[in-house]
């Protein structure tokens, strides 16, 4: 009898390792193999254009994870979603070692999964933390249409419309590559201008996606040389919302005569705080999450939200006021259980 019991309990246990071992080779897979070309969400309306920005995700962390599933969380709640904006510092730690390092997997293919997430495109820029090797590692994997072809990045800068609204492009967007040298900086800002300068209809709404904030009430604070070449370039040009990352926070910025400044750099790595002598600030939490932008026609409705998918503060802009932000944007009561 004794003998009988010895033998069942040594087959449980072999069958618990067996278990274990198809557990541990599944996972592995998972998270080491690319995951199969994605097929894009087909949403017929496209008057409408839903957006997520993020920066200084790239950690590969718990945090990055959990803010990923409440990105997809939000998403499948509101029904709609149409892209993600990566605002720089893609990557921390080592550099890059080619479009197939493994970091690929641990830092964007695998972390970002769901009915949204797994089939929408990504919009990346650049940020400090990615140079000066993974840069170039970037812009090639975005080429190439590497992993899941998600990754959207085919130049340091580079200009897309989404949507279309009586003939017209409801939304371009100009990823700006703001951690290019200084001596660099003047052929982005021409690259700039001339995307919004371009012939024919033109856009309902004006974005910029950066890594590096103009006006910021965090510890990196304003930068003067940046805000002295770019300012008048997103004024020129009549700019809506600049969209960018770098402070490890969320904050939205308003001036009189100037874009709308948005900082969304909660994606998952180390919070910074505000600092102590921080400008006015129109919203600031230091918290990980993400900022959801939703276009039409006649506004926009823009939302931070934390790493459990709950809106913190939410604003509406009407198309039919002035594009100088201030007085623009109104902050909206959050419904309950969003």
């Amino acid at each position: 009898m004794k003998k009988r019991s010895g033998k069942l309990q040594a087959a449980r246990w072999l069958v618990a390792i067996f278990i274990l071992v198809a557990a541990c080779a599944v996972m592995f897979n998972f998270i080491f193999s690319a995951p199969p070309p994605y097929t894009p969400l087909a949403n017929a309306d496209i008057s409408q254009v839903s957006m997520i920005g993020i920066g200084d995700q790239g950690t590969g962390r718990f945090k990055q994870w959990q803010v990923a599933q409440a990105m997809e969380r939000v998403a499948a709640r509101d029904g709609r979603l149409d892209m993600v904006v990566l605002l720089g510092d893609n990557f921390y730690g080592k550099s890059l070692t080619g479009i197939h390092d493994w970091n690929w997997q641990m830092k964007f293919e695998r972390v970002y999964w769901g009915h949204y997430l797994s089939h929408i495109p990504f919009y990346a820029v650049l940020g400090n933390h990615d140079y000066p090797v993974s840069s170039d590692i970037e812009i090639e994997y975005g080429r190439q249409h590497a992993g899941s072809g998600r990754w959207q990045m085919p130049d340091h800068t580079y200009t897309k419309d989404f949507g279309r609204v009586d003939g017209r492009p409801l939304l371009r967007v100009v990823f700006l590559d703001s951690a290019v040298p200084s001596s660099e900086l003047k052929a982005q800002i021409d690259l700039l201008e001339q995307a919004f300068d371009q012939p024919g209809p033109q856009p309902v709404w004006r974005v910029v996606a950066a890594h590096h904030p103009l006006r910021n009430a965090g510890k990196h604070g304003e930068e003067p040389s940046l805000l002295a070449q770019l300012l008048p370039a997103l004024r020129r040009s009549h700019v809506d919302l600049y969209l960018s990352g770098h402070d490890h926070n969320q904050q939205l910025l308003l001036r009189e005569g100037e874009p709308a400044w948005l900082i969304s750099g909660g994606g998952g790595q180390t919070l910074s705080p505000l600092a102590a002598n921080a400008v006015a600030t129109t919203f600031a939490a230091v918290q990980t999450g993400f900022v959801k932008l939703d276009f039409n026609q006649t506004g926009v409705q823009l939302g931070y939200y934390d790493d459990y998918g709950t809106a913190q503060k939410r604003f509406a802009w009407d198309r039919d006021c002035p594009w100088l932000a201030k007085g623009c944007l109104r902050a909206v009561v959050p419904d309950p259980g969003r």
